[in-house]
């Protein structure tokens, strides 16, 4: 297993915590202020435990969770599931010539044109 250098720790976890900062949309100095709290405080470690850090001193602050979109809306991590019944429609078959047509075309693209 190869070492990431400190310089590139360093470097992998101010973007991220950057990144993440900026997202939440709070005044720039605040949100700045958060990301070099954090990294000060966690030192040359890994982008992991930097966000770890940023996300405990946003929830002391009570700013956890305000991340939110053009509209205004709380973006979630993860898209709603929208579970529901899909009805299998029949497919209409195709003719024999037509198929064969399609696929040598096909290989012919994907393989180019057979001697």
């Amino acid at each position: 297993m190869t070492s990431i250098p400190e310089e590139e720790q360093w470097r992998l976890a101010r973007d991220r915590v950057l990144l993440y900062v900026r997202s939440l949309g709070l005044p720039p100095f605040e949100g700045l202020d958060l990301a070099v709290q954090s990294l000060n405080d966690v030192g040359p470690s890994s982008p992991a435990e930097a966000m770890r850090h940023l996300r405990a001193l946003l929830k002391e602050q009570g700013l956890e969770g305000k991340i939110l979109d053009r509209e205004g809306r709380h973006l979630a991590s993860v898209p709603p599931l929208n579970r529901g019944v899909m009805v299998a429609e029949r497919f209409a078959p195709i003719e024999k010539g037509r198929a064969r047509r399609f696929l040598r075309r096909w290989l012919s693209d994907l393989f180019g044109p057979a001697d």
